[in-house]
């Protein structure tokens, strides 16, 4: 089921930012020994994102617009909507905190370290060959993905060097994060009180671009890219490709969707999407524009079949990466925002709408 697959990489939140008029530098951090507290500091007058200015700083460091759309370079410029920019701005100034803590905590990961997690990376994906396409999707090119894999590894010893940190010193200064270690106990548990969960069922593996909206404005916006999107598809674009590149919803940009029965996905849609993925769609099918709530969504049915009954042993191990990617989840949100106390972080509200 996919609510039991394991996130390597951590998941990263949708939400606004602002950013200094084209001829205005983002101001300079006080210059104290202290680091500014968030609060504390002004809040400039916001302007457009459709500039190549500062779009953030972090301490030291500033983030560029162009950044920013460098990261998105696989968008369509037509398609780089002001939600979505800032959504990605969020997304790297979160990862820019981390490094610099652990950077500040002298960590570091050796060149052995990182060939070890590529190999066992790959071995989840069945073959070289469909490894190699997720790298191309996802990265672009293998040195690519080696940079960002070390990142992720760095920002996970970051976790570890905390945890531990609290443990030999604990006080007020540490950021309350969670071992995620799950006991032979809590395992047991949990498959004893879910056991419906493992029970034999119909399950469907499934693809999704989806596209979120909040307003009128941005529902107008979001179906008019969906529209561009089926125009793609029908000229033969990679689905999974467009589904991970033009996806704001984080189930759908990172195919949480593989391997799910009726049951998990009544939990994320509404009963008349789910009859249609389930009833309607038939193998290797990729459906019209669908709207579910505040989406609009884009499905590509993979398979269909029925799951067998699941002993516990043969569940424990998706139950597992279920309770541990759970923990994890949330010691990044608690992580960020011990690092925003301390940080001189501009705009000083980029994260105050984040849950």
């Amino acid at each position: 089921m996919s609510r039991w697959m394991a996130c390597v990489t951590l998941a990263f939140a949708v939400g606004c930012a602002s950013t200094p008029p084209p001829n205005q530098m983002a101001p300079t951090p006080p210059a104290t020994q202290e680091p500014a507290k968030t609060a504390t500091l002004p809040s400039p007058k916001p302007s457009p994102v459709t500039s190549d200015g500062i779009a953030a700083r972090v301490n030291n460091e500033i983030i560029t617009w162009k950044d920013v759309k460098d990261v998105l370079k696989e968008i369509r410029p037509s398609d780089l909507t002001p939600e979505l920019m800032k959504s990605k701005l969020r997304e790297m100034v979160e990862e820019k905190m981390f490094l610099q803590a652990a950077r500040k905590n002298n960590l570091s990961i050796s060149d052995l370290e990182l060939d070890e997690a590529q190999r066992r990376e790959a071995k989840m994906y069945g073959s070289e060959e469909e490894f190699d396409k997720v790298i191309r999707i996802k990265y672009g090119t293998r040195t690519a993905y080696r940079e960002e894999k070390r990142k992720q590894l760095l920002i996970f010893r970051l976790y570890r060097h905390l945890m531990q940190q609290s443990w030999t010193n604990p006080g007020a200064g540490s950021p309350g994060l969670m071992l995620d270690f799950v006991s032979p106990q809590e395992l047991r548990e949990y498959y004893e009180s879910h056991k419906e969960q493992f029970q034999a069922i119909e399950q469907i593996s499934l693809i999704r671009i989806g596209l979120q909206f909040s307003t009128s404005r941005e529902e107008e916006t979001k179906q008019q890219i969906a529209e561009s999107l089926v125009r793609m598809l029908d000229e033969g674009a990679e689905f999974t490709m467009l589904a991970y590149f033009y996806s704001d919803v984080d189930r759908a940009k990172h195919f949480r969707d593989r391997g799910v029965s009726r049951k998990d996905l009544s939990t994320f849609y509404a009963p008349d999407t789910v009859h249609h993925l389930f009833d309607v769609m038939k193998d290797g099918e990729v459906s019209g524009i669908i709207r579910d709530g505040k989406t609009y969504n884009i499905f590509k049915l993979e398979w269909k079949h029925e799951q067998k009954q699941e002993t516990f042993e043969e569940a424990q191990v998706k139950i597992r990466s279920m309770l541990e990617n759970t923990y994890r989840e949330a010691n990044r949100k608690r992580l960020r925002d011990h690092l925003r106390k301390e940080a001189y972080l501009w705009p000083n509200d980029l994260f105050d709408n984040d849950g």
